[in-house]
């Protein structure tokens, strides 16, 4: 008697579902977890509690999240994501528990893991060896005034190619695309020079950060075992370093063989003041970070964290300036009359207090999302407040509730554009308040040693692309109505789809 034979497909996809309906039935019956002492929040009684909540929480998280805010002040509560709890902190002492612990105890790198699947999504060299943060820490913010010319002169240049508006009428463009290459170009002009322009370049490095979240989002429900296949059939990061390969391969080659050949020491100091550079001087005496594969999956990595946080604050800034064209004449005028004084540099930027401002206070209302600052508990850690939660579990913070939360905001749900600079007006309080600064009311760079180690090269390049709008463009929103975020689970991002409408400026 003859049988159909299944193919390899079907059996591959018939492994998958059995691998995870075992999980679902192992989860649903597992014994009483060491976290049934911290309260849920979103999740019904019944024995597919976790799956139910989890699915509400993906489509309501922020709901979700700040009702656990309100109901359990000060405290911890845990939420269900799609295959974990995450246990959130609750209160400035707990989040100073955060801040002071020991790597040991608490990690950055292992939740970000844990979230991204980094040796699958961004390479093993860059989750094994992420020497690029040193970098980024250091060399890259110590040279953004050496770098700043650069910069304005490729924000000009980029605003022009793709912002074709005149003096006469106006023209409406959306808004993600055209921010995402100028964010891509201005920031590539400091990392790999004027091959920042070349649009297949640009398109390689805006869609990587999409595709780091996609493959990411497939590999949580992917088995573990099953995930590096999944990355060779599915994952998108080796067509990536291959097609960025092709175009700044030959670069980086040229580079790294000057750079063994000379050092820092160029003949007529021709050697570029870039990322690469930084990159190389300290990548010196460790081969494996000098190939040009290595290098490329370094860069693609940095744009993934620049290029998406960056486009990200500045879409929420120029919803809200849009929004709110009221604070267009009073930014315009500081920044007119600082560059008079200082011309377009680094040093101006510092002394446009109300753009600071009114950036922080976009940032403060809309941070990106409902928990930020997530670690994972490496060893069973307790809090000051006797909470303890167990090795391998999810933290963060509530961010958006506490950013708008009265007890440390005035008016916390109202929009207040120049909120931080009036409190720099008060005696001593001149150099406090500033984006850059993190703090426990300010959370949007996390806090302390792990605080965003580009945020002084975002902040600075957020200000540069927002004082130019400003004073080359008139602006506004179609209906006037700021545009809805988009939010799935606790992650919340600026409106993908929305357009906003250029004048340029007699």
């Amino acid at each position: 008697m003859l049988t159909d034979t299944p193919s390899p497909a079907t059996l591959v996809v018939g492994i998958v579902l059995a691998l995870i309906v075992s999980q679902l039935i192992w989860k649903s019956f597992d014994p009483r977890s060491r976290l049934d002492a911290i309260p849920s929040v979103g999740i019904p009684h019944h024995p597919f509690g976790f799956y139910f909540g989890a699915w509400d929480y993906i489509k309501n998280g922020r709901a979700i999240t700040e009702e656990g805010y309100r109901k359990y002040p000060g405290k911890a509560f845990k939420v269900a994501l799609a295959n974990r709890w995450l246990v959130i902190v609750n209160g400035r002492t707990s989040i100073e528990d955060l801040r002071n612990a020991s790597d040991d105890y608490v990690s950055l790198a292992e939740a970000t893991n844990s979230l991204l699947h980094l040796e699958h999504t961004i390479g093993q060299e860059q989750y094994r060896d992420p020497y690029q943060i040193t970098v980024i820490r250091t060399p890259m913010t110590r040279n953004i005034t050496g770098c700043f010319s650069d910069m304005r002169s490729e924000v000009v240049a980029a605003f022009e190619d793709l912002v074709p508006a005149k003096t006469d009428e106006w023209i409406s463009l959306p808004a993600m695309e055209l921010v995402l290459p100028v964010v891509s170009r201005v920031s590539n002009r400091v990392f790999i020079g004027l091959q920042c322009r070349d649009p297949d370049y640009i398109k390689i490095t805006t869609q990587f950060a999409v595709e780091v979240a996609q493959d990411a989002a497939w590999f949580h429900i992917t088995p573990t075992v099953l995930r590096p296949i999944a990355a060779l059939l599915f994952g998108h990061l080796e067509t990536a370093t291959r097609r960025a390969m092709k175009v700044v391969g030959p670069m980086l080659q040229h580079r790294i063989e000057m750079d063994d050949k000379y050092g820092r020491d160029w003949p007529n100091s021709d050697r570029p003041n870039d990322l690469i550079s930084w990159l190389l001087d300290e990548a010196r005496g460790h081969p494996a970070r000098r190939s040009v594969r290595t290098m490329t999956r370094t860069l693609l990595n940095v744009n993934f964290g620049a290029i998406h946080t960056t486009t990200q604050g500045f879409l929420h800034a120029l919803y809200h300036i849009a929004a709110n064209v009221e604070y267009v004449e009073p930014l315009r005028a500081e920044i007119e009359s600082v560059v008079k004084s200082e011309g377009w540099t680094k040093a101006a930027m510092g002394k446009m207090v109300k753009l600071d401002s009114f950036l922080k206070e976009s940032s403060r209302f809309a941070p990106g999302g409902a928990v930020s600052m997530l670690r994972q508990i490496v060893q069973d850690f307790t809090f000051s407040d006797g909470t303890t939660v167990p090795a391998g579990t999810l933290v963060g913070i509530p961010i958006l509730a506490a950013h708008h939360d009265e007890a440390n905001y005035a008016n916390a749900d109202s929009f207040d554009g120049f909120r931080f600079s009036r409190m720099r007006e008060q005696v001593g309080e001149g150099i406090k308040h500033q984006m850059v600064t993190p703090s426990l009311d300010f959370l949007t760079f996390g806090l302390g040693r792990h605080a965003c180690p580009g945020r002084f090269f975002g902040v600075n390049e957020q200000k540069l692309m927002m004082a130019h709008v400003l004073v080359t463009y008139d602006l506004k929103l179609r209906d006037g109505v700021r545009p809805e975020d988009e939010w799935i689970a606790h992650i919340g991002a600026a409106n993908t789809t929305a357009e906003v409408m250029f004048r340029r400026r007699s």
